[in-house]
């Protein structure tokens, strides 16, 4: 990996949060980025629904309008109840949400924080509504709901009525299972880590071969991972012998479900990107270090902070080009 450097990492061709290997969405995003919403909307338009394809374009064009949910929202105002703008406009203040908020724990983040983050969620979940009104068979509004649900700490029941609701469109949805993940996951529902665990083995025994779906088993032990390097009650020895226990032991297991998705000849997948670099820190995490190379290699320098940022480095990128620069150790 030529942009690698095993003495310093350099991470000035590397791009954060935008996972994906689509040229018209780059000229997209620079163009939101810049203050062109007009090709950003035409863009969303052209993107058929319940596709992954549509699923990456909707989380692309949200990043790049972060700042800019005013102008979608006057946008708006002279085409009430497009869905597309419905769409976009739910997807950014999600974004812009999360952002008040920050990936700080809890104990970390204000009062205040918490209200804006509340009253921005609240305002999106509203907006995402809108456009499931709008178009009752587009799944994207659904993926995206999901955020919400999660920030806003809704019941389980309703978490669970947006994720059938999401896959009941589009059943192959990389979005909709990867945020499923998220709201399984015990650091937002509480829950106990097996149910995450026992989502993971079913979303994998279920996936056709070629399909990235069988990535989720990588976000699994991603988020396995945090929650036992985050275990405060353990002591290191502890520690250690847990990380053994539920992650490095489930090496062989990963490396199926890698082999599940990774087969010869088949279609590249919008969220390839995406599942290469959650594979690539789970295929670390298990000891996997060839394998964890040969998939960050396959990122080709688009890194997300789910799960790089995870690390104690500074930022995600200087995580990942790290794990490169020593080789995965």
């Amino acid at each position: 990996m030529g942009i690698f450097s095993r003495k310093a990492v350099d991470v000035s061709r590397l791009r954060l949060d935008q996972a994906w290997a689509d040229p018209e969405l780059d000229r997209a995003y620079a163009a939101v980025r810049a203050g062109d919403l007009s090709t950003g909307m035409a863009l969303l338009k052209a993107t058929p629904v319940n596709t992954g394809l549509r699923s990456v374009r909707v989380v692309g064009l949200g990043q790049a309008a972060v700042g800019h949910s005013e102008q979608l929202e006057l946008r708006l105002e002279a085409l009430p109840g497009d869905p597309d703008l419905l769409l976009w406009l739910g997807q950014t203040l999600v974004f812009e949400a999360w952002e008040v908020r920050s990936g700080s724990l809890a104990k970390y983040v204000s009062e205040q924080q918490f209200a804006s983050f509340h009253d921005v969620l609240g305002t999106a979940g509203a907006v995402l509504n809108h456009a499931i009104d709008a178009a009752p068979d587009d799944a994207a509004p659904w993926e995206v709901l999901q955020w919400v649900t999660v920030g806003l700490q809704s019941s389980m029941e309703v978490k669970d009525k947006v994720f059938r609701s999401a896959v009941e469109r589009h059943p192959d949805s990389y979005a909709a299972h990867s945020g499923r993940v998220q709201v399984l996951a015990p650091k937002w529902s509480g829950l106990e880590l097996a149910e995450l665990v026992h989502f993971g083995h079913q979303v994998v025994a279920n996936a056709q071969p070629g399909s990235a779906l069988s990535a989720v088993a990588a976000q699994v032990i991603n988020e396995v991972w945090v929650d036992v390097l985050g275990d405060s009650e353990l002591s290191r020895l502890q520690r250690g012998a847990r990380l053994t226990h539920e992650v490095s032991n489930r090496r062989e297991e990963l490396l199926a479900a890698r082999d599940k998705w990774w087969t010869p000849g088949r279609e590249q997948q919008p969220e390839d990107i995406s599942a290469h670099g959650a594979m690539s820190f789970a295929l670390k995490a298990v000891g996997a270090k060839a394998a964890a190379m040969e998939h960050a290699a396959l990122t080709t320098g688009r890194i997300e902070s789910l799960p790089w940022g995870y690390t104690n480095a500074p930022d995600a990128l200087t995580a990942f080009a790290t794990a490169v620069a020593h080789q995965m150790s």
